[in-house]
This record gives structure tokens, sequence and C-alpha cells, in this order.
């Protein structure tokens, strides 16, 4: 079964997470715009109802409603019912007359199968104006109004006395026994002595319950129908839009996610180039990736440097060892069809297999030379690293090597130096080099051995008087199978001594150096980091 592309998954989870994120936002636009509209219809109605308690009065003791009062406006309907619940005045359809209830709440009613937002609210008649007649006392005339208390500040005022009249105290006191109310349940918002043409008088305003003025019920009702009407287009829209919502969104994550995988696929076209081809050194771009593909090229990068490595240290060693066993291989062929001819004697046989196990040896001997500088290049993976005291592993070895040739090791050991290492390869590492030292030192000769520290650096140095090596060859030494000059030289080696030096070296994060002259010296420095 083919597996789904990871463009066509990113997509379809992409579009379900945008499809539910709509879904989710569109419901919540729905409620958030229900309440909206359920504060702002209140908001409606209750405006409605307030600017029209401004426009009715009680005057001389009459309702009154006022030309400006609104019954009808933008869906709305306002109507006045007396304090016993009986229909007063409005332009309301006959079917939604009813009494008043739920005072100053919006509530849905339903009339004749019909749905109303009602809110209703009692009007209290608590202003009153009252005209005295200065000179008799009589009252000219008074109205009442509904009138907020909070919004009425009273003024001050000054006592007047007429001489053939009654005082302001005279005219206030006629007023309140006149509506019935009590000086200690009025408030007196003001009193003024206005100019007429006929007569004179106090003009008096003060706020009170009274209990002569009869409380009037407003309501104002609008159909549900609107407001349904309005949230129905909003829920049609959103469900006409949400589908093309859907759709961009799969079409901008299919985009989104072939962005993405763009440089994934590069990488992996790349990688089969690679590993198909014949040219295994190439690596994968990185440079215009973004950070995660270019980690990604980076760790494959990794992977292929260690496999080219292996593969070139395999293909190294085989040729190497090709190389190097073709001489014993047809010394041993040679020394075995001579032996086995009717022409060999007893003794010539006996020489050939002498010969034979003496080019086994070599072989023997070459093979192991490799395989210690192969594992070497394997890294440090395959080796453990241990502080370690070096100076008494130096010593150790010293004192044990056996040269040749006359020659004399002195050994120059700072003590008590101790550093990451692995036991094994150091040890192989320092016999390697005194035995390169005294393959090519000079008859009674020197090998100076001499481990110190210098600047957070540990230095082991091993230094002869040996046939030395040319400028031009120095930087040949660490490479496989190089060999000295021969003919100045006694002993033939493998030339894999150094090589292993080197990758020791390097398994320890160590430096080699060296310094020949011909005929003079030959010195190799391995610098530890301490």
């Amino acid at each position: 079964m083919k597996k789904i592309s990871f463009k066509i998954i990113t997509t379809l989870w992409i579009t379900i997470l945008i499809a539910v994120v709509c879904g989710v936002s569109v419901t919540v636009l729905m409620i958030i715009s229900q309440k909206t509209a359920d504060d702002k219809l209140r908001q409606t109605l209750v405006a409605a109802a307030q600017s029209n308690s401004d426009e009715m009065e009680f005057s001389n003791g009459i309702f009154e409603v006022e030309n400006d009062f609104v019954y009808y406006s933008d869906g709305v309907y306002c109507d006045l019912f007396s304090e016993d619940g009986e229909y007063l005045t409005g332009e309301t359809p006959h079917t939604l007359i009813e009494a008043p209830s739920d005072l100053e709440k919006v509530v849905k009613k339903s009339f004749e199968g019909k749905e109303y937002y009602v809110y209703s609210e009692l009007l209290e008649f608590t202003k009153f104006e009252y005209e005295i007649d200065v000179s008799s006392g009589q009252v000219i005339s008074y109205e009442s109004d509904v009138t907020p208390v909070n919004e009425l500040k009273p003024v001050p005022y000054s006592e007047t006395k007429f001489k053939n009249g009654i005082s302001t105290a005279e005219a206030i006191k006629a007023a309140l026994s006149h509506a019935g109310i009590k000086e200690t349940e009025a408030t007196i918002i003001g009193v003024q002595i206005p100019v007429y043409t006929d007569r004179q008088v106090f003009k008096i305003e003060f706020t009170a319950e009274s209990p002569s003025c009869k409380k009037v019920y407003i309501r104002a009702v609008c159909p549900a129908e609107d407001v349904k009407t309005m949230f129905t287009n909003i829920g049609r829209s959103a469900i006409y839009l949400l589908p093309f919502f859907v759709i961009i969104a799969a079409v901008g994550a299919y985009i989104i996610s072939k962005r993405t995988v763009a440089p994934i696929e590069k990488i992996t076209n790349s990688a089969h180039a690679i590993s198909t081809g014949s040219d295994l050194s190439k690596r994968l771009e990185t440079n215009k990736a973004p950070r995660e593909i270019s980690n990604l090229a980076d760790t494959f990068n990794g992977m292929f440097e260690r496999l080219y490595t292996s593969f070139e240290n395999e293909k190294r060693f085989t040729s190497d060892a090709s190389h190097e066993l073709r001489t014993p291989l047809a010394v041993i062929k040679a020394e075995c069809e001579y032996a086995l001819s009717d022409n060999a004697d007893d003794e010539e046989r006996t020489q050939a297999l002498e010969s034979i196990e003496e080019q086994a040896d070599k072989m023997t001997a070459l093979v192991a030379s490799l395989l210690s500088v192969t594992r070497a290049e394997q890294g440090l993976s395959r080796f453990t690293l241990e502080k370690a005291n070096l100076s008494e592993l130096v010593e150790g070895i010293c004192d044990k090597f056996k040269t040749s040739k006359g020659i004399e090791l002195t050994a120059d050991i700072e003590k008590n130096i101790s550093i990451n290492l692995n036991n094994v390869l150091i040890t192989q590492l320092i016999e390697n080099l005194l035995s390169n030292a005294d393959k090519y030192g000079r008859e009674n000769g020197i090998i100076d051995v001499k481990l110190y520290s210098a600047n957070d650096k540990v230095i082991l140095s091993v230094r002869d008087n040996g046939i030395g090596i040319s400028e031009e060859d120095l930087p040949k030494i660490w490479n496989r199978f190089y060999r000295a000059d021969v003919s100045r030289s006694e002993t033939e080696g493998f030339g894999l001594g150094l090589a292993l030096v080197k990758k020791i070296a390097k398994i320890h994060s160590a430096e080699c150096v060296a310094e020949s002259e011909i005929d003079k010296f030959t010195e190799i420095k391995i610098i530890f980091k301490n």
C-alpha cells in the first residue's frame, strides 16, 4: 500500500484545524452578536420609553400627553397604561394591547403566534411646579412632571415678604397644602418671582411623592422578527462563506506544505544521487535551507562523511595490503615451485621452507600493523579515555625498551603529569616512536626521551641522532608506507609506525610535530592539551 504524502497529510490537518477554528469563531461571533444585539435592543427600547417620559404631565390635575410624544419610530411602538393597567393611548396594533409586567426588563412575549420584545417602566410624577398669587395666596396653576430626582439640584432662594400680600414661606406652605404633601416630605428646588403683566406670583418648584398624581406605565414594543431576520442573515452569510474559507485554507495549506517539503525533497533527491552515484564525496547543500532542514542536511552530510571515510579506509587498506603482500606472496610462490621441482634436493627444500616461513611472518606483521592503523582511523568512539599518570607510563616503557646497535636511551621525565588517555593506544604510540628512532638511529647513537608541561600543554619528545629526513620528505612521514632512504638505513620497515602514531594522537586531540636534518637528528613531538 502506497503511503500518503506528507503534503496531503499536512494539508488535511491544517484544513481541518482552520475549519474547526472558523466554526468555533462563527459560533462565538453569533453568541457575541446575539448578546450585542440584545443589549442594543434593550438600549433602544429603554431609550424610546425614557425619551417619551418627558412628554407627559398632570396640569391642573388633568393628565396630558404633549404633541412631541413619539408613538412609533424605527420599529418600536410606545403605549401608555394607567396605574390600574388600563390602556390609555398608543399606536400599537390591537393584538399587542396587554397590561405591562416584568418592569424594567426586556422580555420576549408572544401575541397571536408572533413574538415581540417588550420593555415596561412605571412613571411617577415627582416634580411639581406651582404658581401662587402674591396678594391673595391662592393657587393660580399647577402641574407635575416625570423627572428623575437625582437630576434636580436645589437653587438657593431668599425669603421675601410683600406688604399687602404673603411671604415666601406662606407661598410654599400653600403649594404643599394644595398638593397634600407635608413639608418634611418635600424638597424645595427653587422659588422665583417672575414678572407678569396682569399679576405678580410666586413660582415654586419642589419634588415629592404625591398621593394625588396617579402613576403611569409606559411600554416599548419591538417585533422579534426584525432581530431574528438580522441573525438569520448573519448565520446564512457565515454558512455560505465557511466553505470558501475552508477551500482557501486548503489551497493555502497545500502551497505552504509544498514549499515546506520542497527542501526535504531536494535533500532526498540529492541523497539518492549520492547513494546511487560513483562520487561519494558530494554533499547536500544547506545554504538556503531553513534551520531545521539545514540541521537535517548537516546530519546527513556527517553520516555521508563517515561512510565516505569508511569506504576510503577500506579501499586504502585493500590497496595497501595487496601492494605490500604482492612481494612476499611472489617469493612464497617462487620458493614453492622450486621446492616442488625435480631439481631441488633436501637442503634446498629446507631453505625454501625457511624462506616461506620468513615471508609468512613478514605478512603477519604487515597485516597486524595495517589492522592497528585501520582501527585507529575508526575514531574515538571505539576507545575510552581515562585520567592516568602519563609520567609513570612513559618511564615504565623506556625502562623496558631494548635498543640495538649500541644505542643509548636517556629519559628526562617530569613527575606526576596526568592526562586523559587510553593506556593501550598511548603505549603503542610510545613504542612506535622508540622503535622508529632505534630503527633509523646511528650506530652507538643516542635516543633522548623527554616529557614536560609548558603553557597548559604536555609535550612528549623522542629525539635521535640518526640518518635524518630531508626537508621535502618531512611532511610525508605521516603517510602510510613511507620509508626513509633505504640506501642509508640498515633496517627496512613497513612505513606504518608514524602513520599509526598520527592516528593515535588524533584520538587524544594531540598534535604531531616533526623536525629533522640530514645525518644530524630527527625529533618527533606529541603535544597534548592539558
